[in-house]
Parts: C-alpha cells; structure tokens; sequence
C-alpha cells in the first residue's frame, strides 16, 4: 500500500500549495451545480489541512465551514435558474439523455422530487444538501416546482451548513490524528476497498430487481383513464373509438363518459381521477378555457378547446388546451372543394363553428356567421335571401340541430340550394341529417361529419402521447389522414 500512502502525500501536498477561501468557494460552487464533484473530497482534507503546524494560519475551520457554505449557495442558484427558465419540457427532455445518467438522475427521480417539491419545499431543500448522491442536483426540482428564491437561498444555506460543518470537523479529527490513520493505512485502505465492492454489488443487485419490476409494471400496468366532457352525453363516437382502439392495440386504457350539467365540476372531476387524457364537446368547449393552465396557439386563436392534455403527475399535473377539430375538419373538406366553393355561410356560433372558421379563414375563404340572434356582421336565419344563399355555394351547419334522436335542420330556405352547393354538416349520427336530406334533394353535394371525427381522434391521440415536437403545429397533424 506504498502507492496509496504516496497517493495520499501527494493530495495533502497539492491542497497545502492550492487551497485557499476562494478555491475552497470556487470547488464547492462547482459541486452543488450539476458536476457531480464530491463535497466529501474538498472539505475533510482542507481541513485536515488546517491543522497541520507547516501552515499555521492559512485555514481556519470555522471560515472554510462559512465559505464552503456560500459556494454551495452559488452553485444551487445556477441549477435553481437554469430549471427556472428552462422550464419542464426542456429539463426533461435533458434527463432522457445517457449524460444525465452519469449524474445519478432519471425521469422516475426527478419526477419523485419535483412532486415532494411542491408540498414540501423548504424540507426538500434542506434534507437534500445532505444526501450525498442527490446533492448537486437538488436544486432543479426546486426550481421547476417555483419554489420561493428566498426561502431557497435560506435552506440550502442551512443544509449545507450543517453538512459542511460535519465534513469540516471530520477532517480536522482525522489532521489531529493523522499518525494514527498512516499506522492503520493497510486495514483503511482494504476496509475502502471492501466497502467499494459491496456498493457495486448492490448497484447490480438493485438494477437486476429494477428491471424485474419493471417487467412486472409491463405486464401489469396501470390503467389509463381517458374520457369526455359534455352534457348531456347520451352517445359518443370518441368512446366507442377509443375502447376499440385500446383492445385492438392491447393498450391498457379506459374512456369514458362524464357528463356535467355544470362546468365548476371539472376542477372536482380532474383531481377525483388521474386523466391521462381528455376530450370537450357541447358546451363546454369556451367555457373550460379559463379553468386550464395553458392553452396551445392554435386553440387561442380558435377560441375553443376539445382536446385537454394532462401534464405531469400527483400536484404537478397541469393542463393544457388543444383544438384538433380544426384539423378533422380541414383533412375531411380540402378534398370536396371546388373552384365556385368560394364564399361560406357557418350555421351556429358555438365553440365548433370557431374552428370551422379558423380553417375556412386559414384557406382564404370568406364567411358569415348565421344566428338566431342579431349581431353585428351576422345573419340571422330569417335574412337569409335567394341571392345570399346562391352567393355562398358552401353551408356548414355547426349546431346539434339534427342529432339523433331529434328529427329537425336549421331554417333556412333550402329551395335555393343548387347543384353547385357543398352542405356539410360536422354530426354524424344520424348519418345523413335533415339538413343533408334536404341539400340531397336540391342536387347538392353532402359530406356529415364521420370523417372529421376519426380525425380529429387521431390528432387527439398524438396529442395526448406527446409523440409531435411541437402539438400546435398543425402542418404536422394534417399529414395524418
């Protein structure tokens, strides 16, 4: 053990050349950033350092404790910032990658810690500057959950103090009585040896059982709740697909229906059952919009959502508000457009006509809102003339007007349709409305709303599965018809 004992001279040579306050600052600011440098390698051997007589004054134990500390301090501002503004999607994506391995950290990990973050963050900051393995990412979780700058500063100032302050005075025992560990260097090092080996064991020991669970979680995994919110809800195409798809795929998931007679149920609804994801139909679909935490690009601009994508886990899961019947809708119109398809009537001014304008203004065809009620830059149903509806060749009829079981269709005079006109009509049960029988009869050509639906579902699932870069970016979403 001659080499350890050279090894060990060397290190004690190099610190009592080296080491200083600022050093001492600068290493520890490192450690408690996200290179995982051992506290435990700096701090005993300054100060064992600060005992020995051939340097006298130049260590004090009690100033290496304070400055150790602020170093630690700094470093966890920099995890704490970076997390801060990076933001959820970008630390994650981060913690996929085989470097953040090497730094003991995984998705599971810090999923756990961000989720004790959020009841429990002074805590976590404290008790976990004392956990050797964990330290110098501690602050990233903090970060993420937006826990109070002040009260961070504060706790991992007192965490690291107590750590520090045990390093430091292991240390200077060990200085003190430094004759006495060279005597027993032999057995120290076997014992370090020893204890090393019976870590690996365990590593391997502890991945094997991983994988075994994992396997177990596999073929046992929990089911995944989906579903849909409207009212009332006698039917839905969405359920019917989704189960299909689920058994046919093997996929361990559920939908459901759950119908609200009022929308201050889905805060209830959220937190009674863990979503993995879910859809909005009539006539919520404005109405959820204030109670999301975020709404996707495309959904703002529509002013409606009918896809709701759950986020996160336990008190992280946030929501986030997507619009995927402008999608169905586009990828089932474009290809019945003709050249005199050029200017559009919308019947109904609900949540499902705004994405049907936002596709209709997207495509550059210009439209009018048809009401019951009078407003501005609309008609109401009783103006509707001969010229107006030969003007518009193409009608969309956005109200649940003609829903199984109702047998009715909007008023409008269907005398005037022609040949020339397109009806679309986004129900489709029954699978030719009033509204379409009446266009049929004109010699119009009709489309219901089958198509958009199976698209529209199909956008929902990518957006739920998260499996797009970019879920609001509707280009990518078309080309899946």
């Amino acid at each position: 053990m001659d080499f350890l004992s050279t090894l060990i001279t060397s290190i004690l040579d190099w610190y009592s050349a080296n080491m200083g306050y600022g050093t001492i600052t600068l290493l520890m600011a490192i450690e408690s950033t996200f290179i995982p440098l051992p506290s435990e390698l700096v701090l005993p051997p300054v100060s064992w350092q600060a005992t020995l007589a051939f340097v006298p004054g130049k260590l004090n134990i009690f100033l290496i404790i304070l400055v150790a500390s602020l170093g630690c301090v700094l470093g966890a501002l920099v995890n704490y910032t970076l997390s801060f503004y990076l933001g959820r999607k970008i630390i994650y994506s981060l913690v996929e990658t085989k470097v953040a391995k090497i730094f003991f950290l995984n998705r599971e990990k810090l999923e756990k810690a961000e989720a004790y973050f959020c009841e429990n963050g002074n805590t976590s900051t404290f008790i976990g500057r004392l956990v050797p393995v964990i330290r110098h990412l501690i602050s990233i979780p903090a970060g993420l959950a937006k826990m109070n700058l002040k009260k961070f500063i504060v706790y991992t100032f007192l965490g690291s103090l107590l750590w520090n302050t045990i390093l430091s005075f292991l240390g200077y025992f060990l200085g003190q009585n430094q004759d006495l560990i060279m005597q027993y260097l032999h057995e120290i090092s076997y014992g370090a040896i020893a204890a090393a080996a019976i870590f690996i064991v365990y590593l391997i020991f502890k991945n094997k059982k991983k994988k075994k669970m994992n396997a177990f979680i596999t073929e046992n995994n929990i089911k995944k709740q989906f579903g849909i919110i409207g009212y009332p809800l006698t039917t839905s195409f969405s359920r019917n697909f989704f189960n299909e798809k689920f058994k046919k795929e093997n996929i361990n998931a559920q939908y459901d229906l759950f119908p609200l007679d009022k929308i201050d149920l889905f805060s209830s609804l959220i937190k009674e059952k863990s979503f993995a994801g879910m859809n909005v139909t009539i006539p919520y679909k404005q109405a959820v919009m204030p109670l999301l935490d975020e709404l996707d690009e495309t959904a703002r601009e529509i002013g409606a959502v009918n896809v709701i994508q759950f986020q996160g886990e336990n008190c992280l899961q946030k929501t986030k508000g997507f619009n995927s019947d402008a999608i169905g809708f586009e990828n089932s119109l474009l290809p019945l457009l003709m050249p005199h398809h050029n200017r559009a009537l919308i019947l109904g001014t609900g949540g499902a006509s705004k994405a049907v304008a936002y596709i209709l203004r997207r495509n550059n065809i210009p439209y009018t809102l048809v009401s019951r009620t009078k407003a501005e830059g609309q008609y109401t149903y009783e103006e509707l003339t001969p010229e107006i509806i030969a003007e518009n060749t193409l009608i969309i009829n956005t109200t649940p007007l003609g829903m199984y079981p109702a047998d009715a269709c909007a008023d409008i005079p269907y005398e005037y349709i022609t040949d020339k006109h397109l009806l679309y009509d986004l129900i489709y049960n029954p699978e030719k409305t009033l509204f379409l029988q009446k266009g049929e009869a004109q010699g119009a050509t009709i489309k219901n709303g089958m198509e958009m639906l199976h698209g529209q579902a199909r956008a929902a699932w990518k957006i739920w599965n998260e499996s797009l870069p970019n879920p609001s970016d509707t280009s990518t979403l078309l080309s899946d018809r």
